[in-house]
This record gives C-alpha cells, sequence and structure tokens, in this order.
C-alpha cells in the first residue's frame, strides 16, 4: 500500500528541528519522530517504535526516484532482506509526505549493539547484493559495510547504493519456494506449480485463490484497522491479498514456508505481512509471543483445522469480540460436521455454502459475540 502522509507547516517545522537536536538529519534524508508523528504511525500501522524517513528530494515516482543511485522501492526491498536476518531497522511502508518528499515508514533504530560486517557482508553475497560507486579507499562490498556511518548500533541504516545484482536468479529462487509440485502438461514437459499460485512470478496453483476470494466476499471487506490471522498460511497468498486489502497487521501461520514467505512478500512489496512458524496448537502461544497480538478482527482457517488435531476450544479464543472467522472445513468434512460446536462458540453462524476448486469442502462464515 501506499501511504500519504500531511503535515501542518508547524508539525514539519517540529518534525525537522527534532531530527537536527536528535542529529538524525543526513545529506539525503532525516527521521521524523514527535510524539504526533509517533501517534500518527502507531494508529495507521497498529505498531509501536516506528518513525518515517523523509528524503530530501521532491518526489517523481517511486519507480524513478533515487536514493544514492537506487530506487527507493529496491533499497528497501535489500533493506528487509537485512532485517529479516535483524541487521536493518524493518520497513512497513512507502509513500509521501505532504504529495512532495518520499517516505519510509520504518523502525527507529535505537542504537544498541553492534555492527556485524561479517554476518552483512553473508547476507549480501547470498541474495546477490551489489553496492554502486565502490571507490579507491572502499574498493569492495565488504569494506563499505564497514563504513561506521552506516550503522546505528547494530542496524545498518544506509542502502542507498544497494542493488539487486541478478534480479533473474532472485525470482527463480523464489518460485522454487512457490512451485513445489509436478504438473503432467498435454504435449508438454512437466512443469512445477504450487499448492497455492503466485501470478507475479508466473506460477500456476492447485487452489483457485482468485475464485475464492470472491467467494467468500473478501475483495468486498474493509480491513482498515483491522488485526488479522491467517491460520495454516502456506506459502502466503491470501496473507498477502489481506494485506492489500487494506489491514495494517496480518500474520501468517504455518509449521514450515516461513523463510521464503517473508523474503517473497518482501520481494512482492507486502510489507505489512509477518509469518511465524510454530505447529498448531501447541505453539498458539508463539503467535501473541512474535506479535503482540492475543486476538485478531478477522481470522481465516481454510481447510487446515484437520491438520491441528481438529476443532478445539483454543480456535475460538483467538478471535477477538465482534470478530469474523472465514472457516473451511476438509474434504471429509460436511455442513454437520461443525455445526453444533459452531452454534455453541460464536454468536452468529452463516453457512456459505461449498468450496469446489480443489474437493469439496463446506464453509462458514462466523462472528463471536461482543
Amino acid at each position: 500500500m501506499y501511504n500519504r502522509f500531511s503535515f501542518t507547516i508547524a508539525q514539519l517545522r517540529a518534525a525537522k528541528a527534532g531530527a537536527t537536536r536528535a542529529n538524525e538529519v543526513g545529506q539525503e534524508a532525516w527521521i521524523a519522530r514527535t510524539r504526533t508523528v509517533r501517534e500518527l504511525l502507531g494508529k495507521t500501522f497498529l505498531r509501536d517504535g516506528l518513525c518515517l524517513k523523509v528524503f530530501a528530494a521532491p518526489e517523481i515516482d517511486q519507480k524513478e526516484q533515487l536514493w544514492g543511485g537506487t530506487t527507493i522501492g529496491e533499497a528497501t526491498r535489500i533493506q528487509n532482506l537485512f532485517a529479516i536476518h535483524g541487521l536493518a531497522p524493518r520497513v512497513f511502508g512507502v509513500g509521501t509526505l505532504n504529495e512532495e518528499f518520499p517516505v519510509q515508514v520504518v523502525e527507529y533504530a535505537k542504537g544498541s549493539g553492534k555492527p556485524d560486517i561479517s554476518r552483512a557482508e553473508k547476507v549480501a553475497a547470498k541474495y546477490n547484493i551489489g553496492i554502486r560507486q565502490l571507490s579507491e579507499s572502499e574498493p569492495t562490498r565488504k569494506a563499505y559495510l564497514a563504513r561506521p556511518e552506516k550503522w546505528v548500533g547494530g542496524k545498518l541504516v544506509d542502502f542507498g547504493r544497494f542493488f539487486f545484482q541478478n534480479r533473474k536468479a532472485l525470482e527463480a529462487r523464489l518460485r522454487g519456494h512457490v512451485a513445489r509440485y509436478h504438473k503432467k502438461m498435454k504435449g508438454r514437459a512437466d512443469t512445477k506449480i504450487g499448492y497455492q499460485p503466485c501470478p507475479e512470478l508466473r506460477v500456476e496453483g492447485k487452489r483457485d485463490i482468485d475464485w475464492r476470494w470472491k467467494k467468500m466476499g473478501l475483495d468486498r471487506l474493509d480491513l482498515t484497522g483491522k488485526r488479522v490471522l491467517d491460520l495454516g498460511c502456506n506459502q502466503g497468498a491470501f496473507t498477502r491479498l489481506l494485506e492489500r486489502q487494506g489491514a495494517p497487521r496480518v500474520v501468517g501461520v504455518d509449521h514450515k514456508f516461513i523463510s521464503g514467505n517473508r523474503e517473497l512478500a518482501n520481494y512482492l512489496g507486502d510489507w505489512r505481512c509477518d509469518f511465524v512458524q510454530t505447529s498448531l496448537p501447541k505453539g498458539r502461544g508463539d503467535i501473541a509471543k512474535r506479535t503482540g497480538i492475543e486476538q485478531f478482527d478477522l481470522v481465516m482457517s481454510l481447510s487446515v483445522l484437520g491438520h491441528m488435531g481438529g476443532y478445539a476450544n483454543w480456535f475460538p479464543r483467538l478471535v477477538a469480540p465482534g470478530g469474523v472467522v472465514y472457516f473451511e472445513g476438509q474434504g471429509s468434512d460436511n455442513r454437520s460436521t461443525y455445526q453444533k460446536v459452531l452454534m455453541r462458540d460464536f454468536a452468529q453462524v452463516e453457512w456459505m455454502g461449498e468450496i469446489t476448486d480443489h474437493g469439496v469442502h463446506p464453509l462458514w462464515r462466523l462472528t463471536k459475540g461482543a
């Protein structure tokens, strides 16, 4: 989601003055984190500890706007790869300030810890990340990474000259994460598909995500201000769509795939998605531990509870009062399988028919009492 922020002249001056006092004004960007800014970002993104990184050059276009020779979009994707490995502040969004200045919504780097040059070099090598305009004084990537002014404590904060040296190889890596199943094609060699499709990487899937999305009416939901949980998210197709539908917090949970899901969501620009790797129901406490969220306004449980020991009391406890659940059973289930327990645990139980894109699965829309 592209974010547009508006400050009054007084608010802008106060933010810039605060950055100056904190010595957080650089050649290309400065940090806005007054109380007004923190409250705005906290309300919008449902997270604490955020700030705005404001770029000095007026906006042209996100794809063209350069930060030290790299587009802000590419620099954000690279920064978040380092963030996945604990080496950079995570970016949750990009946009503009007063329709003029490009911004990132980013975790505030507090300055704790020490630079880990060796790990940073390994991350850069893993994703084939280069640095433009290396000089005689810093002739290698590792020498550039060793510059102390590029770090705040143990977090690397300047990605203006970083770039992907081989996007095709990176996309092939991500396609390999999604496409795990062989499919025989008439008149063609076998190809690989995913359980879920990823059209951005030209990967087909066993499940018809677009059809299911519209069947459930998810394209009509207003998710502003909602905390959303995608149980058994697989490779995160629904997780990413829910983020694009406007949810500020979306958490995908699965017992596998999570590392690749983070990389994929980051590459596709779905930066508000969180992923938690745990086995349910035993590991249900990990969700709150890693996200700070105990109950959710919307829960997607799509043909997964059968893989988690079946329906049990822990499941409705994940739903906030007044929250909604889209609940799809397994192929062996029917309308009567869960009807009694659903009527017991939810104030409203709406039968939505059957999902038929991959077998036949019963579907309900549930609303928890206030």
